[in-house]
């Protein structure tokens, strides 16, 4: 597994270029429930974006990790193989799509 603490980078797909930015860290959405880490994603030539919403990590006692996470570029990787069968297509017009993936990008 390959982590990273940049913020924004570059993964390439099956010959093909994305940029991703890490949207939002872990954050708490209210009543004991917290949100994971969103990163938006666009293929380098064209404007279509989509932000995929990792779970919030847990620490060993079950309780979320607060500290600010690290990007699993595989995961990230995974993640555009995913979304892709999944219906996102970069090339076509409109706004983002937001789909949620495990903690590998599945």
């Amino acid at each position: 597994m390959q982590f990273t603490r940049d913020s924004s980078g570059v993964v390439d797909v099956d010959g093909d270029t994305y940029v991703w930015e890490v949207r939002r860290q872990p954050q708490p959405k209210g009543g004991n429930v917290w949100e994971g880490m969103a990163v938006s994603l666009r293929h380098v030539d064209y404007k279509r974006e989509a932000i995929i919403q990792f779970p919030p990590p847990l620490r060993a006692n079950g309780r979320p990790d607060v500290e600010k996470q690290r990007v699993n570029v595989d995961a990230v990787k995974a993640a555009v193989v995913s979304i892709s069968t999944a219906g996102w297509d970069p090339t076509t017009r409109g706004k983002p799509m937001v789909f949620d993936v495990d903690a590998d990008g599945n």
